[in-house]
């Protein structure tokens, strides 16, 4: 097998070359120029020495980078802007591939685009433009590729199954009876062709069954009988508040930004509902592609804050700032300057308004009253100590501090033993550094998921399945990332050539 290719810079019989119809600063020879600084060897790779020449590889996805990141991701399009639109034509090098060589590339080497995606953050590295130290991440959930109206409960699929099952009896009587009168074998074909297709989708709900089924193990009690399965992407979940609608199939799709230049450092797509259990994941992943440096900012959201992940931030020893989701659960070391009255007439007791005593293991609520510690607990992945109260009885803020469901008229509080973790953090985000960090992360990746979102139009992926939409949001980061060293390096060039023809009036200023 060999490659058709072509070269951008060879004269035709006309005296012109394809250089010569796009600008010198033009992205699409940017983008050509990148792809020429990137290790491709595996990708080449896999292309055998038998069968049909294929196009250029470098080629095609020198194509597919351009077109993510000028907001076009269909084959079709993108075939038709290699024949009419000439940054697209000096890219494919004018060799009009059609829409199946783009859709066949793009499905064969989605796995590949994670590695091109480091490379290109390594060049970035190389060339200065940031020291990484800052790092703010974000999660935000993305639809899916398949229609709601395919996601089914277990009721529903029961139904559909049922319904099925009586089309096909229904089917196959048909078929005793036309196969007995030989003047419609038309009519036999269809009936058979019907019957394998209804057999077919009777194997596929019963797989989402057996599927659901599993996943409902996993969940919550009350969540159980209202949770769907999609028929045809089982992976993607419904998730809340997606693209403006109250429930969509979707992804949770994570980035990790540089808060100098905004450029994606590490990014993944998960199928949970919330970002509890995604620090540790994208933390390993920025020190993985940026190599590990103990001085590194960390910044997230009250949504990445939970005891397992701030346990990790100790054991790493991890600089981050992360905001506590309910900071009335977290106990203060000193009693809050709070009036008596305002407790009796208007506030019922919480967490924060009982102090830990760390010294001697006990808490003390509004009331001078000791919480002692009873018993130990363990509970799944949570572990710790009981506190209960001995007198609230006679106590005259009882109606403050007790709930109706109480049934032993004590005041209880479970601590874990993860719980210092999160006091150390809350007291960190007291601090003026750490709500001017907040402010900043709000600025920086929030942008980015703006841009990626409003600018590109990456609301929806096009592929199908987990591993499938990993691939192509990673080929959403290498546009923005694209699109980002571009205009930093534009930017450069235009300050350098102001610099070069005003460089005698600079230096006069200087002078004087």
């Amino acid at each position: 097998m060999g490659f058709i290719s072509n070269d951008r810079n060879q004269i035709d019989f006309l005296g012109y070359s394809l250089s010569d119809f796009v600008p010198a600063n033009s992205k699409c020879r940017y983008v050509v120029k990148l792809i020429s600084e990137l290790d491709l060897s595996s990708l080449y790779q896999r292309y055998s020495d038998q069968g049909n020449d294929a196009f250029e590889p470098a080629m095609m996805l020198a194509v597919w980078f351009l077109a993510y990141s000028e907001l076009v991701t269909s084959t079709r399009k993108i075939e038709d802007l290699c024949k009419r639109d000439l940054h697209f034509i000096y890219t494919s090098a004018n060799l009009k591939p059609d829409h199946t060589s783009f859709s066949r590339f793009r499905k064969n080497n989605l796995d590949l685009i994670p590695n091109y995606f480091v490379q290109i953050l390594g060049l970035a590295k190389q060339k200065g433009l940031s020291d990484f130290k800052e790092i703010a991440l974000d999660g935000t959930r993305v639809q899916a590729a398949c229609s709601q109206r395919h996601s089914k409960s277990a009721e529903e699929l029961d139904r559909n199954l049922s319904r099925i099952h009586q089309q096909i009896q229904e089917y196959m009587k048909r078929c005793d009876l036309t196969d007995q009168d030989e003047e419609e074998p038309q009519t036999l074909v269809e009936l058979q062709k019907k019957i394998k297709h209804l057999k077919k989708l009777k194997k596929t709900i019963l797989q989402r069954q057996q599927q659901l089924h599993q996943r409902k193990k996993k969940i919550k009690a009350e969540h159980r009988d209202k949770h769907k399965i999609n028929l045809v992407e089982p992976d993607a979940l419904m998730m809340n508040h997606v693209n403006g609608h109250q429930k969509l199939p979707g992804y949770n799709a994570q980035v990790s930004v540089d808060t100098k230049t905004q450029f994606i450092v590490a990014h993944d797509v998960v199928q949970d509902r919330n970002d509890l259990d995604q620090f540790s994941r994208q933390h390993r992943q920025v020190e993985n592609n940026l190599g590990c440096n103990e001085a590194r900012t960390f910044i997230a959201d009250a949504g990445f804050n939970s005891l397992e992940q701030l346990a990790y931030i100790e054991d790493h020893k991890i600089n981050a700032f992360i905001p506590h989701p309910q900071p009335e659960n977290i106990s203060p070391d000193h009693q809050p300057n709070t009036s008596t009255q305002f407790y009796r007439d208007h506030k019922k007791f919480q967490r924060s308004d009982f102090i830990y005593n760390r010294d001697n293991d006990y808490y003390e609520c509004p009331a001078g009253e000791k919480l002692l510690g009873v018993r130990k607990f363990r509970t799944g992945k949570w572990q710790g100590k009981i506190y209960q109260a001995t007198r609230c009885s006679k106590c005259p803020w009882q109606q403050n501090c007790l709930s109706q469901k109480n049934k032993s008229g004590l005041r209880v509080i479970r601590r874990d033993d993860r719980e210092v973790f999160a006091e150390k953090m809350h007291a960190k985000m007291q601090t003026a550094q750490a709500k001017q960090k907040v402010k900043l992360r709000s600025s920086t990746v929030e942008t980015v998921i703006g841009n990626l979102k409003q600018n590109l139009g990456f609301r929806r992926f096009h592929l199908r399945g987990v591993k499938q939409v990993q691939g192509e949001f990673a080929l959403m980061c290498i546009a923005h990332n694209i699109n980002k060293l571009y205009s930093l390096l534009f930017f450069f060039f235009l300050l350098s050539h102001f610099m070069s023809k005003n460089r005698m009036k600079i230096f006069r200023l200087c002078i004087y």
